[in-house]
């Protein structure tokens, strides 16, 4: 399980209501699962980002959630995402559920596409001169 199956990108108003544990607050538990997916997608894709952990008794920080917003559109840039694929919120603030699923989404969006080309990549792949194609002799 790798942490891109740990992004959640369907809170509900209910969740934040009811106080649902790890879906309802912007959190280091929050910030950290954002954090690593950055990481982890920069890595395979080879770009260079700025990523850090979040402890407990940290404030968030206007420069943090700048940072974080400049480090998924970073990724955004390199590479590709789903029509569908959320716009990047122009500051990252967390004030609403939306804003939350969307930070996330766009990181699931962008690690499917990568997955979806390694995918086709394997399934139309072949070795030339392995045996005959076609009717040549």
């Amino acid at each position: 399980m790798s942490v891109i199956d740990e992004l959640i990108t369907d809170r509900t108003q209910a969740d934040v209501t009811g106080r649902v544990p790890g879906r309802c607050a912007a959190d280091c538990n929050t910030l950290n699962r954002v954090e690593q997916a950055c990481a982890y997608i920069a890595d395979y894709l080879g770009v260079k980002i700025e990523t850090k952990t979040w402890q407990m008794q940290e404030w968030r920080t206007a420069s943090e959630m700048q940072r974080i917003r400049n480090n998924i559109q970073t990724l955004k840039d390199a590479y590709f995402v789903r029509a569908s694929t959320p716009q990047l919120p122009t500051a990252i603030n967390y004030t609403s559920v939306t804003e939350a699923n969307h930070i996330e989404q766009i990181l699931a969006d962008i690690d499917y596409m990568h997955e979806s080309m390694l995918s086709g990549l394997n399934r139309f792949s072949f070795k030339l001169g392995t045996r005959q194609l076609g009717n040549r002799r």
